[in-house]
Parts: C-alpha cells; sequence; structure tokens
C-alpha cells in the first residue's frame, strides 16, 4: 500500500516536472514512450541521461552541458553512443504476450534537456534520443517493458495506443515490469511484406500457380503424325482411282 502511494506520488512530481519544463534536475530519470500504430508497428522512444550510463550513482553527478558532446571526437561519440545503446540493452526487455523481442536498431539523437529540442550550444543539460520502431508480432495482444535490477534510476512510461486519447503512464522501479498494455496487431499480410525473405517466397509461390495455369498444354504436336498420316494415305488412294 505504501509503495503504490509513492509511486503515485513520483508520478505527480515528475509529470509536474515535465510540465513546468524546468531548467535542469539533479535527480536524473529515463523516459520511455511506446506508440502502436493500427497497422501493427510501433515507435519506441528513450529520453537518457547521460549520467545515467557514465556512473553508477548518476544522482551525484551534476547534469551535463552541451560541451560534454560537442567537444568529443567522432571516435568519442561512436564511444559514447555505443555505452548508451549498451545500458540499454541491458536494462530494457520489451515482451509482447510475456515473450521478450530484442531491440531493434537504435537511431540517435542528442537533445536539450530541458526542452526536448535538438542540442544547442548553449545547452544546459544533455539528454539523449534513442529511437526503435518494428512490428508487433502476430498474435500477440499485449506489451510490456521489464527493467533490470541493476538500474540506477527510476523509469517512466507512456503507451499510446490508437484507441486512446491520452498515453497512459507509468512508474516503473529497478527490478519491476510495467502491466500489460493492449495493443493492435499486424495482419498477416502485413507481416509478410515486413519480412522481404517471406514475401518474395509468397510471391514466387502465387507466381508459379498462375503460370502453371495460364502454361499452355504440351505434347499435343505429338498426335500430328497419327492424324496427319492416315489422311495422307487416303488421298493417295483417292488419286490413284
Amino acid at each position: 500500500m505504501l509503495r503504490s502511494r509513492l509511486k503515485s506520488l513520483l508520478t505527480c512530481f515528475l509529470l509536474g516536472v515535465g510540465a513546468q519544463a524546468v531548467t535542469a534536475h539533479q535527480v536524473p530519470n529515463m523516459t520511455v514512450e511506446a506508440d502502436f500504430e493500427e497497422n501493427g508497428s510501433f515507435e519506441m522512444r528513450v529520453n537518457l541521461d547521460p549520467r545515467t550510463f557514465l556512473s553508477r550513482t548518476p544522482s551525484m553527478l551534476a547534469p551535463l552541458d552541451a560541451a560534454w558532446y560537442l567537444e568529443q571526437s567522432a571516435e568519442q561519440k561512436a564511444l559514447s553512443l555505443q555505452m548508451a545503446a549498451d545500458m540499454l540493452r541491458g536494462q530494457l526487455l520489451v515482451k509482447f504476450d510475456g515473450q521478450s523481442l530484442p531491440l531493434p536498431e537504435i537511431e540517435w539523437q542528442p537533445l536539450d534537456g530541458a526542452t526536448n529540442t535538438p542540442l544547442r550550444e548553449d545547452t544546459e543539460e544533455v539528454h539523449l534520443l534513442a529511437t526503435v520502431r518494428g512490428m508487433v508480432p502476430t498474435g500477440a495482444g499485449d506489451f510490456s517493458l521489464s527493467y533490470a535490477p541493476s538500474a540506477q534510476v527510476s523509469l517512466i512510461l507512456l503507451v499510446r495506443t490508437p484507441v486512446s486519447t491520452e498515453p497512459r503512464v507509468q512508474v516503473i522501479f529497478p527490478g519491476e515490469s510495467s502491466r500489460p498494455e493492449k495493443i493492435p496487431t499486424a495482419p498477416k499480410v502485413i507481416q509478410a511484406a515486413s519480412n522481404p525473405s517471406k514475401l518474395a517466397e509468397t510471391r514466387q509461390g502465387q507466381g508459379g500457380q498462375e503460370s502453371a495455369s495460364n502454361q499452355p498444354t504440351r505434347g499435343w504436336w505429338l498426335l500430328l503424325p497419327c492424324v496427319v498420316g492416315p489422311l495422307l494415305l487416303l488421298a493417295l488412294r483417292v488419286t490413284r482411282r
């Protein structure tokens, strides 16, 4: 009961902070937005404070400003993004009907953490936006997210579906899983289209059936001697008479 009340208070506090666009916050957290479409596609965006993967005690670090990212070399940025990706894959587990799905390829964008807009030179708090896209497995009816016990910060999950007018919000602590959310699933035709090899097999099978049905009957010319031969003999006999 007490834990439930604490979650409610924390949810209100974190949402209030986001609504007021506070310029900086000392307590880092992770926000995950998962949008599901009617055709079964989904997009998941993770707003990540770099302190969460740079330190085992991220709350002890001050927010990182734009210089932390902008002054890195290309190799250093690649290493930072790899560290962030490794952390996400190690701490977030996407599940459909209880079955785990590996995180698809991640797209990255640096953000201004106060405004959630592209990074500027005067940004006082850098965040990284990780975006993944995919298709819900055919037949899967719900989505949930598991958060690893090794995580160091709380997680805010917002789920949007075609039937929801407002996102459903949950706060997840390390070692917990979100409540399952009902989501649309993709028809089999769309699922096949999203898999080029299956689509090619389907088209090949359809093409083979079509060519077989339209293929003209072969071998009829082999009967020509049996028909033409007797007719020629009959014509010669008539001519001799």
